[in-house]
């Protein structure tokens, strides 16, 4: 018979490890840049193509190796739920190749901004279709983090395209997702499957007009890299999947700025792109409409923790 105090330390040593593998996806989101930027002779639409085909071929070992087929096919064969996923993979490779493309083009630190924004988009999107509603703390924040998008569209005359997509791509990917049953490993190995064909057929065209650069640059080192897109995307969201699944949503809601906030550092210290004070009142207006959402957050578990106990 197992003794209250073992199952205690199992449950502990099971939380332990769901907080570690949390952060190590977080932190290999935040790191992508890094690899991005050692592929920025490649186009950004072609690495998103191989993002896409090299992710699929893994998932689908994944799904073979842990036994999810059952999962996938009545999803093909419902038109309806399969509709649902060729909306979201739309979205996720929108989201994945702006994403790219910041990074590629110099412009990471936008890149970050999307990112910190999209919690707060998520608010606006959840009380819009969702009929969620936003409490005082919630509106103060979303509105300090307009206030740094319209400051820097005010000081530079410049929409932040980038940040906005990226959180709003996001955003509704968030919400298409919520309405499938599919867990997350299933599901963009779905999305990939989907969305595959075009990019296949892209670089196919790539290919006949001599412009690929996997293979036909003749550099080997950069068709390794480009392969290893599998493997970054699929790694870190098994990783998010197994500790998601097992903490608490206020907690995965706090470890996710890890990934924004790499990024930014990445941005400013690897990247050396420019941080003045028009940035700083942009990106602090964001933050403190973050620090203020997720003090909200964390109370609101903590009473709701109470309540229940």
């Amino acid at each position: 018979m197992i003794s209250p105090q073992s199952l205690d330390q199992a449950v502990r040593r099971e939380q332990q490890t769901a907080v570690l593998a949390a952060i190590c996806a977080y932190i290999a989101w935040g790191l992508f840049s890094l690899y991005f930027k050692a592929l920025d002779q490649v186009s950004a639409l072609e690495i998103l193509c191989h993002r896409i085909v090299w992710a699929m071929v893994l998932l689908s070992i994944i799904i073979t190796f842990i036994r999810k087929w059952h999962e996938v096919i009545p999803i093909i064969t419902n038109p309806r739920k399969l509709g649902i996923y060729a909306l979201s993979a739309t979205l996720i490779s929108l989201n994945w190749g702006f994403y790219i493309y910041a990074v590629v083009s110099g412009q990471a630190l936008e890149g970050s901004m999307g990112y910190f924004i999209m919690p707060l988009v998520a608010v606006i999107l959840g009380g819009i279709f969702f009929a969620e509603r936003f409490s005082t703390a919630q509106i103060i924040a979303v509105l300090m983090a307009f206030c740094g998008v319209f400051y820097q569209i005010w000081q530079f005359g410049d929409v932040p395209w980038i940040a906005l997509t990226l959180a709003f791509s996001f955003g509704f990917y968030g919400m298409l997702r919520k309405k499938a049953a599919a867990d997350s490993i299933v599901g963009l190995f779905l999305e990939t499957m989907l969305i595959s064909p075009i990019a296949l057929i892209a670089m196919a065209y790539w290919a006949s007009q001599g412009q690929l650069s996997f293979i036909q640059s003749g550099d080997m080192g950069l068709s390794g890299l480009l392969m290893l897109a599998g493997p970054i995307t699929a790694i870190p969201l098994a990783l998010f999947a197994f500790g998601a699944r097992r903490l608490r949503y206020s907690t995965v809601g706090l470890l996710q700025y890890i990934n924004p906030t790499s990024q930014f550092f990445i941005a400013i210290f690897i990247f050396k792109e420019e941080f003045d004070l028009h940035n700083l009142v942009t990106f602090g207006f964001i933050w403190a409409g973050l620090a203020l959402y997720s003090q909200h957050t964390y109370l609101e578990s903590r009473r709701k923790k109470h309540a229940h106990s």
